[in-house]
């Protein structure tokens, strides 16, 4: 397993922490990792990749954003991609500034398996109306409408990671591990919706955000977006 705390509170705060150099304010407002605990009092075969996160901090949350000054969102609401998709469609800043956040939000260790707190949440109900048992499913990264979800099969946990998007109604099979969705969420910066991103390409509405603002938040980087669609 790959070193949580190093990859998203050093690393990348850092990454984004610099993009002042290059004319960008970015503020993280929630930036925090708990102290390792232990999955305990659950009957249930756990894969290796959620163990050894949890091992390493109970719960993980960061949130970036633009600071919200004239001076640093001008070059933003003036953009020509974001007035004519956004702003002459009567969306407002704030929806706009949301989109160009980053924010990455893994259950607290005693809250992943805790069946009250699953059924106060957006994806539970989601999944009541789908075709899905929603109790076999369980929040492992509860992103705004997004959350990455692992699935019960018997008395297994499988390490593969589904999306339920409750603004679409939906569940999708993202066919990737515990381990591969963290790398891809640092690859993302975890910007905005990037698992939709990653599994519609092209096809997601967020895809022309990523492809053209994250190397504009974060120019000093050298991105690798690949696995996004973006060469």
């Amino acid at each position: 397993m790959i070193n949580i705390k190093e990859l998203f509170l050093f690393k990348m705060l850092e990454e984004v922490g610099y993009a002042f150099e290059h004319g960008v304010s970015i503020k993280t407002p929630v930036t925090y990792a708990l102290p390792s605990h232990k999955i305990e009092n659950i009957q249930l075969d756990i894969p290796k990749g959620l163990i050894d996160f949890y091992e390493q901090t109970s719960k993980l949350e960061l949130l970036w954003e633009l600071q919200n000054t004239e001076e640093n969102t001008k070059q933003f609401k003036e953009n020509k991609y974001l007035k004519e998709k956004y702003f002459e469609n009567n969306y407002d800043w704030s929806v706009v500034h949301e989109y160009l956040s980053g924010f990455i939000n893994i259950t607290k260790v005693e809250d992943v398996f805790n069946p009250i707190f699953c059924k106060e949440q957006g994806y539970y109900y989601t999944l009541s109306n789908l075709e899905e048992n929603q109790d076999d499913f369980y929040p492992f990264d509860i992103c705004w409408s997004v959350t990455a979800c692992l699935k019960k099969e018997g008395n297994k946990i499988v390490d593969n990671i589904w999306i339920v998007h409750t603004d679409a109604n939906a569940i999708y099979n993202m066919k990737i591990t515990i381990e591969e969705y963290l790398n891809l969420a640092y690859q993302a910066k975890a910007l905005h919706y990037w698992q939709l991103i990653y599994l519609f390409k092209e096809k997601s509405e967020y895809f022309e955000l990523m492809k053209r603002f994250l190397p504009k938040i974060l120019p000093h980087i050298k991105l690798d977006l690949k696995p996004f669609g973006i060469e």
